[in-house]
């Protein structure tokens, strides 16, 4: 949980001027996350690339731990649940998380 708290903080932070990461965050009643899992650090990365080579490029940080230099967890900025986004989280593997 630590690992998706950080990958968070840092994608709105360095999304902070986007004006669907600024209504997001002035509707704090109103915030919606979604958590998915995938197979395998290989699957993030996937996912990670796919969405980098997007037009334009999605925004997301994908947190990488240390010293064990793992890729652990990937977070979206927030979005509008876009049908390329959708697509990517699923030729990636991705589904929800059922804990």
């Amino acid at each position: 949980m630590a690992q998706v708290a950080h990958a968070t903080s840092a994608v709105l932070h360095e999304t902070r001027d986007r004006p669907d990461t600024q209504a997001y965050l002035e509707d704090l009643k109103n915030m919606r996350k979604v958590v998915m899992q995938t197979n395998d650090q290989a699957s993030i990365e996937r996912l990670a690339g796919l969405l980098s080579t997007m037009d334009p490029p999605v925004p997301y940080h994908l947190w990488i731990e240390q010293p064990e230099n793992i890729s652990t967890c990937l977070a979206l900025a927030p979005n509008r649940r876009e049908s390329r986004i959708k697509k990517a989280l699923d030729k990636t593997g991705c589904r929800l998380w059922k804990g």
